[in-house]
């Protein structure tokens, strides 16, 4: 009888680790320790831009986004200090730091204070930290990473900010504010050549996919990739215009990143942005939303892939804000047709750009582009000039400022035309306070269920990576690795 219980506690016991086991396999092991993050950020990607490329991907190419393999998500809200509506900059700050700020501040509060985030954090305690975007490197997501400034429109100071911080990894556009004033496209009122500068500094320095392609990962300290003068182009306009393929795709940059942070015993902290869906969604083009949106799943593949083959790694995957108010229905119908803008090649930045230089080709150029228009979608267009600056036009008169997102005429009509074809609305030029999705996967993912807000990310983050946010921040120094 004695035996027959023993043998009965021996089973309720394995039956438990079991049990461990298998809720520790399907929810993460929250207590495994953390050596790696990777945050991806989707810039103004709102629920309903991951909805709309989920759908117009499975409708066009059989194939579901990555994004929506992930199954623990939480739903985070994004005001700053001084508005319900968000800018980057407050919301990269509430990311990073864990602070609220005021829309335009970069990692410095409203009283001055400059803040310290959880790339300082994991720089002072020995870990690889990299930085990664298709927008300006400069620009307020990526800035946050390493940066401070009262205003993040500084950004020829915060360029300098790169130099002095020395992230591992740094790939993005924006070569305008590292070269001198007579470099080609140059922002700068000085003769500061920080692309130089970072190279004496022993970072390898490469300007397209092919010299990415050729970095050794083995032999690579440091890797700064520095890919267009300002924003890198849409990925619509780098599959189609054959003169763009230069330049690499986020997925690509992505797993660069890793080859070089992953090397460092202690862990790394990567940031990777796709930042270009904001601005297709600020000028109301969906195509274009809903390519770089692809674009970011692809890279968020490859953040899972890395995560599967390291699993002390944690994969995070957010949103600063949602851009545009996007909804997928509009007027009376219960009806949405994104398969309605396959035909189109490129994005509206890129087509009303090669018409105000070309404005002769109008036709062969809106034809390239994959546009074929009726009767109403017409006169519509051709209503105003094409190069006419909506500011200019009666009827926009409530909105004083929609020419910083939209300028001529003609991009305002062809937006509109994706609009109604689509069958979805905006609500907005610019951003809204609509709350973000947060997905996370790998140890500590729980903490990321639920409902929270943006400022609790950099919380749960540095004590997951086992590193401190000490404020205020002060210099950025690195332990010895």
């Amino acid at each position: 009888m004695k035996t027959l219980m023993n043998f009965k506690a021996i089973i309720g016991v394995i039956a438990l680790m079991l049990t461990v086991c298998v809720s520790a396999a399907a929810y993460g092991d929250d207590s495994q320790q953390v050596k790696g993050i990777i945050l991806l950020i989707g810039d103004g990607m709102g629920i309903n831009q991951v909805r709309s490329a989920d759908i117009y991907s499975r409708q066009i190419s059989g194939k579901p986004l990555a994004i929506n393999s992930i199954v623990t998500r939480g739903t985070t809200t994004t005001n700053s200090a001084n508005s319900e509506v968000t800018d980057s900059a407050a919301a990269a700050t509430a990311l990073y730091s864990g602070f609220k700020t005021d829309n335009g501040a970069l990692n410095t509060l409203p009283d001055g204070r400059k803040v310290s985030t959880i790339a300082c954090a994991a720089k002072k305690a020995g870990l690889s930290v990299g930085v990664v975007s298709t927008t300006r490197l400069t620009h307020a997501t990526p800035a946050g990473v390493y940066g401070h400034s009262p205003s993040r429109d500084d950004e020829n100071l915060i360029a300098e900010q790169l130099l002095e911080f020395s992230p591992d990894v740094a790939m993005a556009g924006g070569l305008r504010h590292f070269i001198p004033q007579d470099g080609k496209g140059s922002k700068r009122k000085d003769d500061k050549n920080l692309v130089g500068a970072m190279q004496g500094n022993g970072y390898t320095y490469v300007t397209n996919a092919d010299e990415l392609k050729t970095v050794d990962p083995v032999k690579t300290g440091k890797l700064l990739g520095l890919f267009a003068v300002s924003h890198m182009d849409y990925e619509l306009d780098r599959q189609n215009v054959p003169e763009l393929k230069s330049q690499p795709q986020l997925k690509e940059m992505t797993r660069a990143a890793l080859s070089v942070l992953g090397k460092n015993p202690k862990g790394f902290f990567l940031m990777v942005e796709g930042g270009r869906i904001d601005h297709a969604c600020h000028s109301h083009d969906i195509k274009a939303a809903i390519y770089d949106t692809l674009a970011f799943d692809a890279a968020v593949n490859v953040a899972l892939d890395y995560q599967k083959m390291h699993p002390d790694v944690l994969v995070v995957v957010t949103a600063d804000h949602e851009t545009g108010g996007l909804g997928l229905g509009r007027g009376t119908d219960y009806a949405l047709d994104l398969a309605t803008l396959n035909p189109i090649r490129s994005s509206l930045e890129y087509v009303t750009a090669r018409i105000k230089k070309e404005p002769a080709k109008l036709d062969q150029l809106l034809k390239a582009a994959g546009f074929e228009f009726t009767d109403k979608e017409k006169a519509l267009l051709f209503k105003h000039p094409p190069t006419v600056g909506t500011n200019e036009v009666n009827g926009f008169n409530e909105y004083p400022n929609v020419n910083k997102y939209i300028v001529p005429w003609i991009q305002y009509a062809l937006g509109s035309i994706e609009t109604e074809r689509a069958k979805i609305g905006w609500t907005s030029f610019v951003h809204t306070a609509q709350p973000v999705i947060t997905y996370a996967v790998g140890p500590g993912a729980n903490e990321f269920s639920g409902s929270y807000d943006n400022t609790d990310i950099a919380k749960k983050m540095a004590k997951l990576l086992g590193v401190t946010l000490d404020q205020p921040a002060s210099s950025c120094v690195t332990a010895v690795k």
